[in-house]
Parts: structure tokens; C-alpha cells; sequence
């Protein structure tokens, strides 16, 4: 042991175990029907930046949607990979990334709001007048502080626990259903979220993509955008 503080030596260790790493593929089943269901919300939620990106939105708008698509899907790469911490910290950036693109989108200056508080205390104030997306707004609130206590290690359960190397990677079966689960239910609002909210983005969208889209909310959710578009049009 103690000729690894030597940097050479444990450089040299952790480069020889970096090569021989074979990353365990268990938690990629396409035989399961729960991990089926997350990758077609995953794809959902690429297809939206797609569609984001493609728009007529400012650069900046266009990289905070960026950057919450990016932080929510390495973050299911991660669960897929058997780092469960580091995957829900990921996640947690993605839900206040997600909150700085929809505040930017109504004209708040986002990027200068130091506190997450304040991001939710913002959101909730400017979607008080769209009930369903202020209540998703506050169960992506409840996801965000569940995730807080892995950040913080609130109790051994969400500790990661895994020294030394060799054994960070080891796939965990009720870590991984329990990851997989808050990252179905935090991606499936967030799509809720998005399709509401680029509902506009959505109609002018390749037909298949629309239809993938509109595949990845519910029947309710559907119909609440057609009442946004219907009240825009009467306007």
C-alpha cells in the first residue's frame, strides 16, 4: 500500500486497471419492460433538445435545454453503467438546468440567480396561472430534494460505499431499480413540462418526431395542450 503514494507507482496501477475494465452490461436488458419504458422516455427527452436546438430560440436559451438534456441523460448513462451517486447528482443538475431554460424562456435572467430556492420560488410564481405545470414544477421541486440527500450522504443509504476501484462498478440490482425509477418519474414530467411548454415547437416538428413526442405524455397531457394552443389562438 504504502508504495502507492508514490505517483508512478499508483499511476501506473490505475492506468493498468483503467485498460483492463469490462463494464458489467446488466442493467442493459431489452427483454425488461420497466428498462424499455426509461429508454423511450430517454429518447423523448433527446428528441426535445433536438427540436429546441433547431428552433428560432436564443443561443442561450438553446444551451441551458442543452445543458439539462445533457445532465439528465449522462445521468442515465451513469445508472447504466452501475455509478448510482454520481448519476442522481447528474440528474439534480438536469432539474435546475431545466428550471434556468424555462425562466430564460420568459424573460428572467436566469443565469444570475445564485440559489436553487429561488429558481423553484421564480417558477412557481410565473406558472401560477397554469396549475398542472406548476404542480409539475413542484413535483420536479420534491425529486430535486431527494436527490439532494445523496448529494449530501443524508444516511448511509445514499452513500455510495464503494472503495476501492474494482468495486465502484459492480452492478447493483436495487440501486439500479431504485436510480432507474426516479429517473423514469423525473424525465416523464420533464417531458410533461416540455411538451406543454414548446407545445408551438412540437406542432412544427417533422410528423415522426411529433409523433414520438406525443407518444411520451399521456392523453390528459395532450389535451391540456391543445386548451393552451386553443387560448393562444383566442387571444
Amino acid at each position: 500500500m504504502a508504495s502507492k503514494a508514490n505517483p508512478e507507482v499508483g499511476l501506473k496501477e490505475l492506468r493498468a486497471f483503467l485498460d483492463s475494465v469490462k463494464l458489467n452490461t446488466n442493467s442493459v436488458d431489452a427483454n425488461d419492460a420497466k428498462t424499455k419504458k426509461f429508454y423511450k422516455k430517454i429518447f423523448a427527452l433527446l428528441l426535445f433538445d433536438y427540436i429546441i436546438q433547431s428552433s428560432s430560440l436564443s443561443d442561450e436559451v438553446k444551451e441551458y435545454a442543452r445543458e439539462s438534456a445533457s445532465d439528465i441523460s449522462h445521468g442515465s448513462f451513469l445508472t447504466f453503467v452501475n455509478l448510482y451517486k454520481p448519476s442522481r447528482v447528474s440528474l439534480r443538475s438536469g432539474i435546475e438546468n431545466l428550471l434556468r431554460y424555462l425562466l430564460l424562456t420568459k424573460g428572467v435572467d436566469s443565469p444570475k440567480i445564485k440559489d436553487v430556492y429561488s429558481l423553484f420560488e421564480t417558477a412557481n410564481r410565473l406558472f401560477k396561472e397554469n396549475e398542472s405545470q406548476k404542480k409539475r414544477i413542484g413535483l420536479l421541486h420534491g425529486y430535486y430534494s431527494e436527490l439532494c440527500k445523496s448529494v449530501h450522504s443524508a444516511g448511509s443509504s445514499y452513500m455510495n460505499l464503494k472503495v476501492p476501484f474494482n468495486k465502484m462498478l459492480e452492478f447493483d440490482e436495487k440501486k439500479f431499480s431504485e436510480n432507474r425509477k426516479i429517473l423514469h418519474e423525473t424525465i416523464s414530467i420533464v417531458c410533461e413540462v416540455l411538451f406543454i411548454h414548446n407545445h408551438n415547437l412540437v406542432e412544427e416538428a417533422h410528423h415522426s418526431h411529433k409523433d414520438i413526442l406525443a407518444d411520451s405524455v399521456s392523453k390528459l397531457v395532450k389535451k391540456e395542450a391543445r386548451e393552451v394552443k386553443e387560448k393562444i389562438q383566442r387571444k
